[in-house]
């Protein structure tokens, strides 16, 4: 007992979701041991969510590693292809002792997770024998102190306005990005390119001052959900303060980085937003670099914003072409900025 205890401790201990994720896996398969054991979260469109393997655990192999967060979505088994899972995804009860190859067994049992209203993952637990009750006892309370962290997680790190990532959690993911694309100090071969792109809502001031600050906060809501829209689980999405969001991208080139901010650009013009008609953003981006700082690289990209307001707005621009063709000289991040 005192064993389950200190696992528990340390998994209340974790601030890190990865960490928790993994810690909760290797809990449960301590005290379980299944024959093979992994948490999914359901990710992109609702109409086509996909299954991404945050932990997972083989008996006689141990853990194995998640799915990278980068992962192309059409890569991903899909939901739906699984009927099992697709069924317990959708029940507020777990499906238990499934046969997978007769009635002996093995025996699959699939957990829905959700953090407060919101249902994100399922569990699937393979074992040689159906559960006991004491066994099933074990992993709801280990569930609910699961949820529990999660929804404390997403109480501290997200908006409360736009569910979005929140500020303070911006610098930690950003070292995150940046550690993948390095090794021994080095960009690691076959190593993720990662972008950071800012984006900023034209005229915000004109739909407050107009419209009230009520109908402003329901523009920065639907401008949110358009975020989620065209940007994929693989990105991450901040709101930064104010009008203005940072959206951490993965994507192989320029043109491609440039593609994918130029489609929300595009979905967010296009929605018309009650009351208040069309609004537009300008956007700007950069590539992150070996020896990159969070300031600098948000700094590179507000210049292409800067660039984009004084253009016309509703465009995008990466911070990198524009000092190519000669527009933005590259210089320090002492905040000045110099058009030719």
């Amino acid at each position: 007992m005192s064993d389950l205890i200190g696992s528990v401790a340390n998994l209340t201990g974790y601030r890190d979701r990865d960490l928790i994720d993994s810690t909760f896996v290797s809990v449960l398969g301590d005290w379980l041991d299944p024959i093979e054991l992994n948490l999914y979260r359901c990710v992109g469109d609702v109409s086509d969510l996909r299954l991404l393997l945050q932990a997972g655990m083989i008996k006689g192999s141990g853990m194995r590693a998640g799915d990278p967060s980068w992962t192309p979505l059409d890569a991903l088994p899909a939901l739906s292809a699984r009927p099992q899972f697709d069924q317990a995804f959708g029940c507020d009860e777990p499906l238990l002792d499934l046969p997978m190859n007769g009635h002996d067994g093995p025996w699959l049992n699939l957990f829905p997770v959700w953090a407060g209203a919101r249902r994100f993952g399922i569990i699937e637990l393979i074992s040689e024998q159906p559960l006991l009750p004491v066994q099933l006892r074990l992993v709801d309370g280990l569930l609910k102190i699961y949820r529990n962290q999660i929804s404390l997680l997403d109480y501290s790190e997200r908006d409360s306005l736009t569910g979005l990532l929140n500020r303070k959690t911006f610098d930690e993911q950003f070292l995150k990005c940046l550690d993948t694309m390095t090794g021994n100090g080095h960009a690691a071969e076959g190593s993720p390119t990662w972008w950071l792109g800012v984006i900023d809502v034209d005229h915000f001031k004109r739909v407050n001052d107009s419209f009230g600050h009520l109908i402003g906060d329901e523009v920065l809501l639907l401008v949110a959900r358009i975020l989620r829209t065209a940007f994929h689980h693989s990105e991450y999405l901040y709101r930064f303060g104010g009008e203005e969001f940072i959206v951490l991208l993965r994507a192989e080139h320029d043109d491609e980085a440039h593609l994918a901010f130029d489609f929300f650009r595009q979905q967010l013009s296009a929605f018309a937003f009650p009351q208040v008609g069309h609004v537009t953003a300008s956007v700007g981006f950069t590539r992150l670099r070996l020896m990159d700082n969070a300031s600098g690289s948000v700094d590179r990209a507000d210049r292409a914003v800067y660039h984009a307001k004084h253009s016309g707005r509703n465009q995008v621009h990466s911070y990198e072409a524009l000092v190519k063709a000669g527009v933005l000289e590259e210089v320090n991040n002492s905040g000045e900025i110099e058009l030719f």
